[in-house]
């Protein structure tokens, strides 16, 4: 991760809420629960599926469904482009797909072994509650005093 400009040591506990767990929500998740500045922070994700990550591009267990972009350009690390690589290596995610590596060594896992990955990433800030996953699907949002409540 990027270092960020640090933020005021005095400033009120922020909530975030990340409405869809798809990967652009799990994304935004990873990288603030792994900021240390935003440690005090509650980040709470609503999304209705079981795991966030899926989100409507990824949630297929379809063995023809693949990422349309090479896996070694799928990293949500920007500092680390062939993060999503090394996953698959060190989890042997491909050991029945060949067909996942072409001729010109480029790599196209199926894609709910990006998902698998995406889920993988965030694990462990679920697990210490950094991230809160509500199984909660949201459609609109409602002002209140000084901040927002979620619709369903």
């Amino acid at each position: 991760m990027n270092a960020s400009p640090r933020l005021p040591a005095s400033r009120p506990r922020v909530t975030v809420a990340i409405i869809g767990g798809g990967f652009s929500g799990a994304a935004v998740a990873f990288h603030l629960a792994g900021n240390p500045d935003l440690a005090d922070d509650a980040i709470t994700v609503f999304e209705p599926r079981a795991e966030i990550g899926r989100g409507l591009a990824y949630d297929t267990e379809d063995r023809a469904h693949r990422i349309n972009v090479p896996a070694g350009r799928m990293s949500p690390l920007s500092g680390r482009p062939d993060d999503f690589l090394d996953w698959i290596a060190t989890n042997d995610a491909m050991y029945d797909d060949p067909e996942a590596v072409r001729p010109d060594g480029l790599v196209f896992p199926r894609r709910f072994v990006f998902c698998a990955y995406v889920h993988d990433n965030l694990k462990p800030f679920l697990r210490d509650g950094r991230v809160k996953h509500l199984r909660s699907r949201v459609t609109s949002v409602e002002k209140r005093g000084d901040g927002w409540n979620p619709q369903g």
